[in-house]
């Protein structure tokens, strides 16, 4: 879920979406979501490389962004975890770690807001 969709009062985010998994453990986990409708400035994403996309199974490779502003923390295994599409997993795929690296930088530089879901 963004803040946008908690300003609007929802308690969840309005879709289910793929998410770059940057911190795990100790039974939490803290995410950054993805997004291929360009929907917000590009001052506060990171494109994510064609490749890298493939790689992490996403639909639409060349147009997927990394939300870097925000990153959401919450219990894991827990409700938010959906499966794929599809499929019989909830992993879409794999990130290179340099990727990983680079979008935990991003999020460091904005100053990014980590947001409690539980």
């Amino acid at each position: 879920m963004f803040k946008a969709d908690a300003a609007q009062g929802s308690s969840e985010g309005n879709k289910a979406r793929p998410v770059l998994v940057i911190a795990a453990g100790e039974g939490r986990v803290v995410v950054m979501a993805v997004t291929t409708k360009g929907e917000f400035s590009t001052s506060a994403t990171v494109k994510i490389p064609e490749d890298v996309a493939r790689a992490m199974g996403l639909p639409r490779p060349n147009e997927s962004w990394l939300l870097a502003a925000e990153a959401n923390d919450f219990t894991w295994v827990g409700y938010d975890l959906r499966l794929v599409p599809g499929k019989q997993t909830s992993v879409f795929g794999r990130s290179p770690p340099g990727f990983v690296a680079a979008a935990i930088e991003r999020f460091r530089s904005l100053k990014g807001a980590r947001v409690n879901r539980d």
